[in-house]
């Protein structure tokens, strides 16, 4: 097998193997969009292209120096340190920050382990990061059920909570409009300013939907009572998967569920496409109680019922050790300051 960059004109092969959202073709446009040098590579065997990724560089500002992420992508093996350490030497990279989609543990919803798959990665340079890009857990619910194993193995609130919303006449719609997405996107930037959340700007969530919207990945679900939108979705779909990479919802009418509501109907609509699974994009660990920060979304997604599922983890391949641990102390009191300023 050999792994090269890909041509313009391999988009469609590339599109054929790639299973997450951010590893797509058009995520990398959207990289490209807000300044990032982007790389897509390819594993061909005989020919033939089996699997892919792609690698994108974030120039540290007033230097020479960039930052490498390569997320969501394959597992981690020997071939993919040994191409992208290249490409990052030459990018001039202090590190490249790598999170794959491999399920490293499963717990079912009692937070009992079910699946524990044992993973070692040694190799040299290659050091768990002190920093994630993304969660380590998510919530995964199996499409493939039917919707009344799916209602049983929800939690009773959650369940009452869907009738409720059904009661006070709650409804729901979706689109790939412009129109909702400026609905959902305003409803974002409250509720983050509501909770004191770091959001990135609305230039990046706007440069985002021009890029996605052309293709069949994202689509914006609204939640409506008497003629007020209280909660807002975007959601991310991909071959068979479902995934919840955003949320909203207002702080008024909090009687009436309807992001509850909206869930399930968002859960109905990847079962509806013959999807198998629905990634919430996101959870704590399962220890995680009433007094940990976010809890409650936690809480929220678990209702419905998923596995707990634990990613391998987050790794940086670090390319110049001296800058490396320089990079991470200024970036640490940095985001420090960001979470004052959105607090």
């Amino acid at each position: 097998m050999i792994t090269r960059i890909l041509y313009n004109e391999e988009k469609e092969a590339y599109s054929r193997v790639i299973t997450h959202p951010i590893q797509t073709w058009e995520w990398g446009e959207f990289q490209e969009l807000e300044g990032h040098k982007v790389y897509r590579l390819g594993i061909f065997d005989q020919q033939k292209l089996i699997s892919g990724y792609t690698l994108s560089f974030h120039k540290i500002p007033h230097t020479d120096f960039s930052i490498g992420t390569l997320l969501r992508g394959p597992k981690i093996n020997k071939d993919m340190i040994e191409n992208i350490g290249k490409i990052g030497q030459n990018e001039k990279a202090i590190f490249i920050k790598i999170e794959p989609d491999e399920i490293e543990k499963v717990y079912d919803n009692k937070n009992q382990l079910i699946k524990n798959k044992s993973i070692v990665l040694n190799y040299p340079s290659l050091v768990t990061s002190p920093k994630v890009a993304f969660y380590p857990h998510s919530f995964v619910v199996d499409l493939k059920k039917s919707e009344d194993e799916l209602l049983a193995e929800m939690s009773p609130k959650t369940r009452y909570n869907i009738k409720l919303a059904n009661r006070h006449g709650v409804t729901i719609s979706h689109s790939t409009r412009d129109e909702d997405f400026e609905i959902y996107l305003k409803m974002l930037f409250e509720t983050t300013r509501r909770q004191g959340f770091y959001l990135h700007s609305e230039n990046y969530h706007r440069r985002q939907w021009s890029i996605l919207k052309k293709t069949t990945i994202p689509e914006i679900f609204l939640a409506s009572y008497q003629n007020q939108t209280l909660a807002a979705f975007m959601i991310f779909k991909i071959k068979d998967r479902l995934f919840y990479p955003y949320g909203a919802s207002l702080d008024t009418h909090r009687e009436v569920m309807a992001p509850t509501l909206l869930m399930w109907e968002v859960i109905k609509y990847g079962q509806s496409l013959g999807l198998k699974s629905f990634d919430m994009w996101g959870g704590l660990t399962p220890d995680a109680n009433p007094t940990t920060p976010g809890f409650g979304f936690h809480r929220f997604k678990q209702g419905f019922g998923g596995n707990l599922v634990q990613f391998t983890g987050t790794y940086d391949l670090v390319i110049n050790q001296q800058y490396y641990k320089i990079y991470n102390f200024i970036d640490k009191y940095r985001w420090k300051l960001l979470r004052l300023k959105a607090s």
